[in-house]
């Protein structure tokens, strides 16, 4: 009989923190002296203890022809084939090389007839990852260093987390030989610099990033164009599989299609962070919510986002609400006039239209997009603009003016306002402003590093 308190603190490491199905028979090799002795106290040294009796080994790869499933594995069934073969490999080199006794593969570690089991696994899978003494990463289109980031690898969704997510990463490729002579290739040694380099390269992501990487919803704008240009076989898992980089945990519901899951990703993400980052896109948004077109489509929607200058945000404090009417969101708001088609009836102006702001002096803001609404179907009714600052900052407190940095963010807002006194009073009541679809991201600059706003611009609108 092993130690109570040890007993509980296995039970709780194996059931909260390692993938499903590896146990360790010997818990018993944790004994009272090993305890007695550790300098730091019992529960900490316990928890110690079953960590290093728990290592195990994690695998990366694509998934080959003739892959293992878990069904494969419980009838005792062996085949030959490629994905047979890198499951052996996989398993000699993590267990001759790192001293693993315990493997994890995702072909045949999880039943995925079970849908429970199967929700379960890809809401812990960065987790799991993390946790492994070693991930082992499988390239099986790479024969040498310098074509390594030519690797499909490197273009699959999921691949993104499990770059992220592990401590300590190998690179292997086709014949099983590693890419560098380092027991990490995420070491920020000499032998390392050239995979470090590619990476980024390939990748985006800086060293530091890959060496230290923290989940959670913040950098929200970097962290998307990480996973831009990423493909997966199922369309929902472009967001499932970001679930663990953003540290949020959304229900498993495939057949619900791309944009229904990325917007509830991006929602998720909305409601654990007061960062404006998440709000630094353009582009298509997701046709999911009636009201709203406040959310993108895709993480493609942040490629080319402009820096968001975070150092006046000491004292940042944000509230995003979804609600029946759409997202509800304070934004600086500031009137612009329309200025191409003044001398038209046109409904609407195609592809890019010239806008005038006349409280910060600027001329001309040239934006582009599919459309810009000017009447309504009767010709009676015009659309007004304003423009959105997303990037302000209240470092001073909720009762100071806003502090709008040099380099402005915004979006393009429009509704209806009645060209006849009755409906000048009642449409812009009636009509929330609603965020245009833009092709690129609306930025300007004001002549001094920081301006301070009026609190008045300040305005609660739902988009």
């Amino acid at each position: 009989m092993g130690l109570r308190d040890v007993e509980n603190a296995f039970s709780r490491y194996v059931f909260d923190e390692m993938p499903r199905r590896l146990y360790q028979p010997d818990i018993d090799r944790i004994t009272e002296d090993d305890l007695q002795d550790h300098p730091i106290d019992r529960s900490a040294a316990i928890e110690e203890k079953v960590r290093g009796l728990l290592h195990y080994g994690i695998l990366s790869h694509r998934w080959l022809p003739l892959e293992p499933s878990f069904q494969d594995i419980v009838s005792g069934k062996t085949l030959d084939g490629p994905g047979w073969e890198k499951l052996r490999k996989f398993c000699d080199v993590a267990n001759k090389i790192y001293g693993v006794e315990l493997v994890w593969s995702d072909t045949c570690c999880i039943d995925k007839t079970s849908s429970s089991e199967l929700d379960e696994s890809l809401r812990c899978m960065f987790r799991w990852y993390r946790n492994a003494h070693i991930c082992l990463a499988y390239l099986a289109e790479t024969t040498s260093i310098d074509g390594f980031g030519n690797d499909e690898w490197f273009t699959r969704g999921w691949t993104l987390q499990e770059l992220l997510a592990p401590r300590t990463i190998r690179f292997f490729c086709k014949n099983w030989t590693p890419l560098t002579t380092c027991r990490n290739d995420k070491d920020d040694h000499t032998p390392n610099q050239q995979i470090l380099d590619i990476i980024t390269k390939t990748t985006g992501i800086s060293s530091q990033d890959l060496q230290a990487f923290v989940p959670g919803p913040f950098q929200v704008d970097k962290r998307m164009v990480w996973a831009a240009a990423r493909e997966t076989t199922r369309s929902e898992d472009v967001a499932y599989s970001l679930m663990g980089i953003f540290d949020v945990s959304i229900p498993i519901a495939y057949g619900e299609g791309a944009q229904r899951a990325f917007f509830r990703l991006v929602e998720a993400i909305m409601q654990v962070s007061n960062e404006p980052a998440v709000l630094n896109w353009a582009g298509k948004p997701a046709h999911i919510h009636r009201l709203s077109t406040a959310f993108p489509s895709t993480p493609a929607c942040y490629v080319g986002h402009p820096v968001y200058d975070r150092s006046h945000a000491a004292d940042e404090r944000r509230e995003f609400v979804l609600t029946n009417r759409g997202l509800r969101i304070r934004l600086l708001v500031v009137p612009v006039d329309l200025v191409t088609g003044l001398n038209t009836l046109t409904t609407s102006i195609q592809d890019h239209a010239m806008f005038r702001c006349n409280r910060f002096k600027i001329s001309s803001l040239a934006i582009e997009g599919p459309s810009f609404p000017v009447f309504d179907r009767t010709s009676t009714n015009r659309y007004a603009y304003s423009l959105g600052i997303i990037n302000y900052a209240m470092i001073q407190g909720e009762r100071k003016d806003p502090i709008l940095p040099k380099s402005c963010i915004a979006y393009l807002l429009t509704r209806l306002e009645g060209t006849r006194s009755f409906a000048k009073r009642v449409l812009p009541v009636c009509h929330d402003w609603k965020k245009v679809e833009t092709k690129t991201f609306i930025t300007f600059d004001l002549p001094k590093d920081f301006t301070v706003a009026k609190r008045n611009w300040l305005t609660t609108v739902w988009i």
